[in-house]
């Protein structure tokens, strides 16, 4: 049991204007154990400076030192660390950061390079020590230590100035195609999410000394369900579509399921061409799209969206389809950035009390519609969606919502603009190239 106490510790917490009252106090004929109590310093400590003071008379203690003097022990100075710690920061921010071990390493490089001297086990190991981290920690409030999620290369720097120009210089040209998608009413965005029937346990309270403690799920590994979900920018949701891994959809499936939901079939669960029609179809008709009352979808570039016949579909029915860029829909689309983590979390609440109400009996794909749509109704609340809109920059309309540490990541590949190498080129095969770049392009912005 005594090694779970928690020890403080009373070195250097007393304060110079403490030190002179109780130096004074024990000059007035009072006990040093006595004064220590009184005005709660260490017994050893102020026996010391006692002994240190003895022939200083009490008019002079003011101009003595009566704290720590432990500034005269850093290895670095004041601005060192400043510039030690902003590096640390940027190589975080950059998602290149470093461990305790890599930190100790730079800290003893950068003392050999500044001519520091540093204690002769930095010199042994090559590295700072343990105790001096912890230490440089405690300065410096704004460090900690975190568990990094994992990120592609090519998620970190497919989001870059110039894919964000682009998206909001399409998104822009887009809206002024009709007044009503610049006010948020008619613009939208689409995506979907995987709902399985296994969930995530969530931390229980338990016996200490236990370390074998579990909760149930349906099973190993669960079975998926994908949820197609669809948001206005005017705080409407509207209802999902939900595709089961069978090869045919019967009605019962939707029980519990939003209202207004569509269900589709297909043996691998996910989406594909052939179903986004369907859910094309089912998007203009809750969002009654038509010629007169354009709509903007907003969706990632996923093969399955990109159909001639869904394209088809959306243009005669005066839907204006625009696209993200690849691996810029975790920072770009309202739905990623903050409707589909609350939305999980919510589900998963869902099981966890679908399977207290029924002990015993697994969860199979024909009851996740229920809890998705407790979920649902949940997550996609008016506040969160204009949350989300507003934080892509979106809506309202915001090209400028990202800054310089939002593209940090993707500056570690920046490369200078290569220069043509052979300068007889025949001018005609250029001209051919840059227009057929050009039309991709306007394709591209065309939807």
């Amino acid at each position: 049991m005594a090694r779970n106490k928690l020890v403080v510790r009373k070195r250097g917490g007393h304060s110079t204007n403490n030190m002179l009252m109780a130096l004074k106090l024990h000059r007035s004929g009072e006990s040093i154990r006595k004064v220590a109590k009184t005005y709660n310093i260490a017994y050893p400590t102020l026996r010391r400076y006692v002994a240190l003071n003895l022939d200083v008379y009490t008019e002079d203690l003011a101009e003595k030192r009566l704290v720590p003097n432990y500034e005269n022990r850093l290895v670095f100075t004041a601005e060192q660390e400043e510039i030690y710690k902003e590096y640390i920061k940027e190589c975080a921010l950059k998602f290149y950061g470093l461990t305790t071990k890599d930190c100790r390493k730079v800290a003893y490089q950068m003392a050999r390079v500044n001519n520091v001297t540093v204690p002769d086990s930095w010199a042994r190991d090559k590295m700072a020590g343990k105790e001096w981290l912890r230490s440089f920690r405690k300065r410096h409030f704004d460090l900690s230590i975190k568990k990094p999620e994992a990120c592609s290369l090519a998620r970190a720097t497919a989001f870059n100035r110039e894919t964000v120009k682009s998206f909001f210089d399409n998104l822009k040209i887009a809206m002024s195609r009709h007044p009503s998608f610049s006010t948020g009413c008619r613009l939208y965005n689409l995506d979907e999410t995987a709902t399985t029937t296994v969930q995530r346990p969530q931390k229980v309270v338990g016996p200490k000394g236990k370390y074998n403690i579990a909760k149930i799920t349906s099973g190993e590994k669960g079975t998926l369900v994908t949820t197609c979900a669809i948001v206005c920018a005017s705080g409407q949701a509207l209802p999902p579509a939900l595709i089961f891994p069978r090869k045919y959809f019967k009605d019962f499936m939707l029980t519990g399921a939003p209202p207004g939901s569509l269900g589709l079939a297909h043996a691998s669960g996910w989406m594909t061409s052939e179903l986004f029609v369907d859910v094309m179809k089912h998007f203009i008709k809750h969002s009654a799209a038509s010629p007169d009352n354009p709509a903007l979808l907003i969706l990632d570039n996923h093969e399955s969206h990109l159909s001639i016949e869904a394209l088809e579909l959306a243009k005669s029915s005066g839907v204006t389809i625009l696209t993200l860029h690849p691996h810029t829909t975790a920072k770009m689309q309202p739905l990623d950035v903050g409707l589909n983590a609350p939305f999980k979390v919510y589900y998963n609440s869902a099981i966890d009390s679908w399977m207290m109400k029924n002990p015993g009996k697994p969860m199979t794909i024909y009851n996740v519609a229920e809890c998705v749509g407790v979920a649902y109704a949940r997550a996609m609340t008016p506040m969160n969606i204009f949350a989300a809109f507003k934080k892509c920059g979106i809506f309202p309309y915001d090209p400028e919502v990202f800054t310089d540490i939002d593209f940090l990541p993707s500056d570690v590949t920046d490369r200078p603009e290569p220069e043509l190498q052979d300068q007889n080129l025949d001018p005609n095969i250029q001209n051919v190239e840059i227009e057929f770049v050009k039309s991709d392009e306007t394709f591209c912005e065309d939807g």
